[in-house]
């Protein structure tokens, strides 16, 4: 019939005219910049509706685990069934109370109660395990946690570099000096970056916290902003084909591989680089007011050797080595700015890492592992006997590894030695001028300073003009290029705490250096005599570390406990972070709270480790 085809076609004409006026306010709205700054979070379980492959692929990270509500499930790592642990003769009892909730009970030599606090939170999940109790407003950190990788419990003096602590009298509260030392509040610490939109919500009048954040752990919004307005725009279909078919960025929602090298390294660099803010006060009533996408100078900026706090220069030179390298962990951000393959504008975090893809320790892209990460620029390389022939090492052996030369491991964190992200060229010369380890020395153990710089010298042409100090500066005379003293053996015995660790882990890794027989004895017997002497807990658990792995295999032990199990030596108790029971002294009545944690993090870089 005439009249139903006319209808058809006039309906045809109405629905393509509909279809042209949305497709019109869709490109609108795509070229419509969206301000992220102050806009709502969705949550990581609106992104999974949409997004389900990118959330699997996160949730198998170590980022979702960063902060979790203790009762949730998986949460909770650590064996709380009534495992104790006894530090500076203090009991620390990891069980359940009757609601279930996990807790931690400290009491003294005559089992006087101490203190008790139930679990809340959780903080990490990879390396070790932290818990956090709540005093009102505040969440402040437990000194005991869970090693993960040892599968005990142990005192956070452990983790952290500090001498042993003394042994006086308990104070009033009858926890002993030192005890305590790592308790710290999560309110204005660990929540800048281990949560999503963190918020310390403090009341400087009051003295309070009212703290906040969108979600704990670190989150798709963590990387991506505020995701609300993304969620809902793109209810729409039609929305989705548009983005889908186009190569448009979508502006209610940051995608960091559009980002340039920049601000996608300053996204990252946000939580592993430690910084500092003029607008400290800003900071802790209202938050980081930080997007991805922002600049990062904007609102803080990395720390450095020569930054001042207060007026007061070389609060931080600790840190770094004394050419600006970083010496810690959490300054990762430093070294990716120090380093040469910077001035590649292409360059970034994510040249070698993927925030959904790779093994989730380090979250490696797949195409960079091995010497991946820097053939993709340094094409030449990836053909064995050129490696061979540019590392001067045979191509199979440890030495010929990208990064065994130029991400050498001289930085401390986590009761390891981790690689340097200043990407450079070994130089033993100029690293003894600069008083810092170098990748030779931390690979051939059994070798000295004077062996690297002939051999580097010897290899590819260096020269050791740079080797002494500047006799004007009126700099003592170096005594690092001591051929008859190995220089992982010298800084295991006379080094600083972060030395001392280092030259620990590199006596426990292959290396390049014979490991069997005479050597590896001596190895052994040099990590032995630093376990009997060493004094930070945290360096002891390196030493004993690398001990174990060079020591002959021993028959198996009669109980697979760990944590319950008392040490039945000093050297053991002290290998394994803890020491001996101190002697009881006068208990008053326990406190109904615990003290008010110190104040650290990001922001207070002065009390940060």
């Amino acid at each position: 019939m005439p009249w139903l085809r006319a209808s058809a076609l006039a309906a045809t004409a109405g629905l393509l005219v509909a279809a042209a006026l949305a497709a019109r306010s869709i490109a609108r709205d795509l070229q419509t910049p969206r301000a992220l700054h102050g806009a709502p979070h969705a949550t990581s379980s609106a992104c999974r509706r949409c997004h389900a492959d990118h959330d699997a692929s996160w949730r198998r990270t170590f980022h979702r685990t960063m902060t979790q509500d203790a009762r949730a499930p998986g949460a909770l790592l650590g064996d709380f069934d009534g495992t104790s642990l006894t530090y500076l003769g203090v009991e620390a009892t990891m069980d359940r109370g009757p609601d279930g909730a996990p807790r931690m009970t400290l009491r003294d030599a005559s089992g006087a109660l101490l203190r008790r606090a139930t679990i809340e939170r959780t903080v990490g999940s990879r390396r070790y395990q932290q818990y956090l109790a709540r005093d009102a407003d505040v969440l402040f950190r437990l000194p005991i946690a869970w090693s993960v990788e040892e599968a005990r419990f142990f005192s956070l003096n452990g983790a952290f570099l500090g001498a042993d602590p003394a042994e006086p009298p308990p104070d009033a509260t009858g926890i002993p000096a030192g005890y305590d030392r790592h308790v710290t509040r999560w309110n204005d610490n660990c929540i800048f970056c281990h949560n999503v939109s963190p918020n310390p919500g403090l009341d400087a009048a009051r003295g309070t916290f009212a703290s906040e954040v969108a979600e704990l752990g670190v989150a798709c919004e963590a990387c991506h902003g505020p995701g609300e307005a993304h969620a809902a725009a793109n209810a729409s279909p039609l929305r989705r084909y548009a983005l889908h078919a186009s190569d448009v960025a979508d502006p209610t929602i940051v995608n960091p591989a559009r980002l340039d090298a920049s601000r996608s390294a300053e996204l990252c660099g946000r939580c592993h680089g430690q910084r500092i803010t003029p607008r400290l006060e800003d900071f802790l009533a209202h938050g980081d007011p930080f997007v991805p996408g922002d600049v990062l100078a904007r609102y803080s900026e990395p720390l450095a050797a020569d930054t001042a706090l207060h007026g007061e220069a070389g609060v931080f030179a600790e840190r770094f080595w004394s050419d600006g390298t970083a010496r810690l962990t959490a300054y990762e951000f430093q070294g990716y700015r120090a380093s040469p393959c910077r001035a590649d504008a292409r360059f970034t975090c994510e040249t070698c890492h993927a925030m959904h893809d790779g093994d989730p320790r380090g979250q490696l892209r797949p195409d960079a592992a091995g010497d991946g990460a820097c053939t993709q620029c340094h094409a030449a390389l990836a053909i064995p006997a050129r490696a061979a022939a540019h590392a001067r090492h045979p191509a199979a052996s440890a030495g010929a590894r990208c990064v065994a030369c130029h991400m050498p491991r001289v930085v401390y964190g986590l009761v390891d030695a981790h690689r340097s992200h200043r990407i450079e060229s070994p130089d033993p010369s100029a690293q003894a001028r600069d008083r810092r380890p170098d990748a030779c020395t931390l690979c051939h153990v059994d070798e000295g300073r004077a062996w690297a710089v002939s051999a580097a010298a010897r290899l590819f042409g260096t020269t050791a003009r740079d080797a002494a100090p500047n006799a004007a500066a009126g700099s003592a005379p170096d005594t690092r290029l001591d051929a008859e003293l190995p220089e992982a053996a010298r800084l295991l015995a006379g080094g600083d705490p972060i030395e001392r660790a280092l030259a620990a882990a590199a006596h426990g890794r292959p290396g390049d250096s014979p490991t069997r027989g005479d050597a590896r004895a001596r190895r052994l017997a040099r990590l032995l005599r630093a376990l009997d002497e060493e004094r930070f807990p945290a360096v002891r658990r390196v030493v004993a570390r690398s001990a174990a792995r060079l020591a002959p295999p021993q028959p198996p032990a009669r109980s697979a406990a760990t944590t319950r199990s008392r040490p039945r030596t000093r050297a053991a108790q002290r290998s394994r972070g803890c020491a001996p029971r101190s002697r009881p002294g006068a208990v008053r009545s326990p406190p109904t709270r615990p003290p008010r944690p110190r104040a650290g993090g990001p922001m207070h870089p002065a009390v940060t480790s």
